[in-house]
C-alpha cells in the first residue's frame, strides 16, 4: 500500500503543517483565513513571496484576480489585501497547468527561483490558485501534503460561506452587519485622528485621512414586482442587483443584503466631494440595465457620514432618514444626510442629535 503524502514528511515537518491547519481552523475573519493560509504556505515551502488569486471562468476565458500577496523579509511575513475585485487577467501557462488537474499543482524554474502555482477545487471547479516563489525546489511529498492543506482552506471558506453570506445574493448577510459595523466606526475613528494630525506626519505614514460612509439602497416599487411577476422574477431582480452592486463598487467595499428589497454599503476613505457621485453611479447602473421580463427598475439610496461620536443606531437612522426623504420625493434618486440638513430639508428632532448637527455646523464655519 502506498503510503500517503503526510506519511512521507518527517515529524518535524507534519507538526508545522498540522499547526497551520489547526490555525486556520480558528479563523473566522475571510482576509484572516486568507493570511493565515498564505503565511502557512510561506512557510512551509520556504517561500519569498507568495499570491493569492480568484479564478473566474466565463467561457471561453479563464481569467484570476490578485487577492493579496504575501512577502518574508527573512525574519517575518507579511500579508497585504489587494481585492480590487476588478482587475481580472489571463492566466499563465504555469497556472492553466495546475488548474487542468484535480487539486493539482504546477511547478516551474524561473530564474533563480522556483515558482510553485496549486489550485484549489476539484477539476474545472477551482476558485483560488495560490502561487508561490522559492529559492528552494520543494520535494514531491511537500507539494502533496500542502495540497491536502489546502483542502482545510477550502473547507474553512466554504464554512465562512455558510455563515456569513445571504443565500440568494451571495452578498454579506445581516447577521455579518454589526461586526462590520463597529470595524467600520473604528476605521472612521482612526481617520479623523488622522485627518488632524500634522500633514507631513500624515504623509510619512501614508495614512488614510477620508471619511467612511454608510448607504441604504431600497429598490421602488419591489412588492409590485413580485405581485405582477411572480416571486421568481422578483428573485431574479435581487440577483441582478446585486451583481451590479459588486460591479459598481470597491472590492474591498462592504455590501450586505439587509432583508427583503433592502441592501446596505459600507465606505472606507472617499471624500465627501466623491461619495454622492458614487453612489448615483450604482443608481444609474440599474436604471439602465434591462431585467429579464420585468424591464426598467429603480432604486432610492440614502447615505451618511460615519461620525464615531455617535450610536450605531444613530448612524443607521440617519441614512434612514436620507433614504426616506428619497423616496418620498420621487424616488430613483440619491440623498446624503448631512446635504439635505444643511438645505433645510431634513430636520433632527432629537436634543442629542440637534446638538451634534449644530457641532458640525461650527466645525465647519467657524
Amino acid at each position: 500500500m502506498r503510503a500517503s503524502p503526510a506519511a512521507q514528511l518527517p515529524p518535524s515537518r507534519l507538526i508545522e503543517l498540522l499547526a497551520g491547519a489547526e490555525c486556520l481552523s480558528r479563523t473566522r475573519d475571510l482576509r484572516e483565513i486568507f493570511r493565515s493560509t498564505a503565511e502557512t504556505a510561506m512557510r512551509f515551502l520556504e517561500g519569498g513571496f507568495c499570491l493569492l488569486f480568484a479564478v473566474r471562468f466565463t467561457p471561453p476565458d479563464l481569467t484570476v484576480g490578485l487577492l493579496g500577496c504575501c512577502v518574508s523579509d527573512g525574519t517575518d511575513t507579511y500579508w497585504d489585501d489587494v481585492c480590487d475585485g476588478h482587475s481580472w487577467l489571463p492566466v499563465d501557462p504555469l497556472l492553466a497547468n495546475c488548474l487542468h488537474t484535480d487539486f493539482g499543482h504546477a511547478i516551474a524554474h524561473d530564474g533563480e527561483s522556483w515558482r510553485i502555482a496549486f489550485a484549489v477545487g476539484a477539476l474545472g471547479q477551482a476558485r483560488w490558485v495560490l502561487e508561490l516563489h522559492s529559492a528552494r525546489k520543494p520535494e514531491a511529498a511537500d507539494l502533496q501534503a500542502f495540497g491536502l492543506f489546502l483542502r482545510c482552506f477550502e473547507n474553512q471558506h466554504h464554512a465562512w460561506e455558510y455563515a456569513n453570506l445571504d443565500t440568494l445574493t451571495r452578498l454579506l448577510n445581516r447577521k455579518t452587519f454589526d461586526d462590520d459595523f463597529e470595524r467600520l466606526i473604528a476605521a472612521a475613528e482612526l481617520a479623523e485622528r488622522a485627518r488632524l494630525e500634522p500633514q507631513e506626519r500624515r504623509d510619512t505614514e501614508h495614512t488614510f485621512t477620508q471619511p467612511c460612509w454608510l448607504g441604504v439602497v431600497d429598490i421602488d416599487h419591489f412588492k409590485k414586482i413580485n405581485d405582477s411577476f411572480g416571486h421568481l422574477f422578483g428573485d431574479e431582480v435581487l440577483l441582478r442587483v446585486a451583481d451590479l452592486m459588486r460591479q459598481s463598487f470597491r472590492g474591498h467595499d462592504k455590501l450586505f443584503r439587509f432583508g427583503g428589497e433592502e441592501f446596505v454599503v459600507m465606505l472606507r476613505n472617499v471624500s465627501e466631494d466623491h461619495v454622492n457621485s458614487i453612489f448615483d453611479r450604482f443608481r444609474q447602473a440599474v436604471e439602465e440595465h434591462d431585467f429579464p421580463r420585468v424591464g426598467q427598475v429603480r432604486c432610492s439610496v440614502g447615505f451618511s457620514r460615519i461620525d464615531p461620536r455617535l450610536s450605531p443606531a444613530e448612524l443607521l437612522g440617519r441614512a434612514d432618514e436620507a433614504l426616506y426623504y428619497s423616496k418620498e420625493h420621487g424616488r430613483n434618486q440619491v440623498n446624503g444626510f448631512d446635504e439635505l440638513i444643511m438645505r433645510g430639508q431634513l430636520r433632527v428632532t432629537t436634543p442629542a442629535g440637534q446638538a451634534q448637527i449644530q457641532s458640525d455646523i461650527d466645525e465647519i464655519f467657524l
